[in-house]
């Protein structure tokens, strides 16, 4: 420790670690600093996470006081500091790395001696706000209550960009223009009608997420580290749910089978499969975006997006599809994450998934991600998106559109035959003769 800065010394199995003065957690989390940190994000900045490990020591603590694993006293301390810190939120002191290794120790162990140093100095941070609990069950069933809450505000951001999607294809009902397949020329096609595809995915993804939402309220609290309970009264695992429902506000229910959920993660597969999907729904929506408002002079410009910022510092006057490109590139970064949370459900161990952490950690950041893009293209893209009424209409009265008219009184070989024979202009003409009959 530097001169003239207070500190204090704690002891473990390995030594004595000087602890700042001020700081309320101890030598186990000084460890876990010291050893298991890579990526620089402290687990301060996943607040929604901190908020439900904070729940699960209070539903415990209640718990514990009831089964007399935990005397009042110190039950009730427990419960007063983790109401002190989720009323402060003030998470300065959840120091360890969110990513870390060791199958969330580190975690675990810095909420428990924050915990404890606030409770106060009788009560202790393995023996008492950890009673009945290991790091596999606390961290699991915190983690599926935090995603849980992440995912449901997740849903009114994406419900906002149907509603904003869903807008557009009202505003551009009655505006005319030209289909492409094979990124060739077709048919007449409204813009309304091309928007209204990109409504009913978006909707139907949206769906899809929501329908596994409720998954994450199974939780293991009680199911101790492998499933099987040891460590925790069989009074305490009939309670404990419920008395987390109490505290949470959720419904939430125990496991139907321990030895699984401590296994597979593959709930969180199948929840960052859904995430993927929609965000690739994305990079599709503004793909078609950045093609169909290309321009100004010598691409498609069928659409014109709100325009923010200048795109070149070469071209003056250049404006770029910037927000499209953005929600792009964070739904690139989206699809890397859930790779990595594939990874760690592929590469768990025979009875306990020690990857759990950082495949929960990665989605909620997965989430955040996906809430930030969806929001961007909402209202900095779409909310102002505007038709160029007369480049549609140019395009609506191209050739190919026109030969599908024909096709309507004429056989594809005798169109064909026309296309040979006849100049657009005299095909028009052609056209006005049998739609006049």
């Amino acid at each position: 420790m530097s001169e003239g800065k207070a500190s204090r010394v704690e002891r473990d199995y390995f030594g004595e670690v000087e602890i700042p003065d001020g700081k309320r957690y101890g030598v186990l989390t000084v460890r876990a600093m010291e050893n298991l940190s890579f990526s620089g994000e402290p687990l301060a900045q996943k607040e929604s996470f901190i908020r439900a490990m904070l729940e699960v020591k209070k539903a415990a603590a209640m718990m514990n006081m009831r089964t007399a694993e935990l005397s009042e006293a110190k039950g009730q301390a427990i419960v007063r500091a983790c109401d002190a810190l989720l009323d402060a939120r003030d998470y300065s002191d959840f120091v360890v790395d969110a990513y870390h290794g060791g199958g969330g120790i580190a975690t675990n162990v810095n909420v428990n001696e924050v915990v404890a140093h606030v409770a106060g100095v009788t009560v202790r941070a393995t023996e008492d706000v950890n009673a009945s609990q290991s790091t596999a069950d606390a961290c699991h069933t915190a983690l599926h209550i935090a995603l849980y809450r992440e995912f449901v505000e997740l849903d009114v951001r994406l419900l906002g960009l149907v509603d904003v999607t869903a807008d557009v294809t009202a505003r551009f009902a009655e505006i005319e223009t030209i289909s492409r397949t094979c990124m060739q020329d077709a048919m007449r096609i409204r813009q309304g009608e091309r928007f209204s595809g990109y409504t009913a995915v978006l909707r139907r993804r949206r769906d899809k997420i929501r329908m596994e939402i409720p998954r994450l309220l199974t939780v293991n609290l009680g199911k101790t580290v492998l499933g099987s309970g040891v460590g925790a009264s069989d009074a305490y695992r009939d309670g404990i749910t419920t008395c987390l429902r109490d505290v949470t506000g959720l419904p939430l229910v125990m496991t139907a089978n321990g030895f699984d959920t401590a296994q597979n993660v593959d709930l969180l597969a199948d929840l960052a499969d859904v995430v993927k999907l929609y965000a690739e729904t994305l990079i599709k929506f503004c793909q078609d975006l950045r093609f169909l408002s290309s321009g100004p002079e010598a691409g498609v410009g069928e659409l014109i997006l709100p325009a923010f910022m200048a795109g070149s510092t070469f071209f003056p006057g250049k404006v770029n599809p910037v927000v499209p490109e953005t929600v792009m590139q964070g739904a690139f970064s989206i699809i890397g994450k859930i790779e990595t949370i594939h990874l760690c459900y592929r590469h768990s161990d025979t009875d306990l998934n020690v990857f759990e952490h950082m495949a929960g950690m990665t989605l909620m950041e997965a989430i955040a991600e996906l809430g930030a893009i969806t929001d961007l293209l909402g209202e900095r893209c779409l909310k102002d998106i505007t038709a160029n009424q007369a480049k549609c209409a140019e395009y609506a009265n191209a050739l190919i559109p026109l030969v599908v008219d024909l096709k309507a009184h004429y056989s594809y070989t005798e169109v064909q035959t026309l296309l040979t024979t006849k100049t657009k202009t005299e095909l028009v003409e052609i056209l006005k003769g049998v739609t006049n009959r």
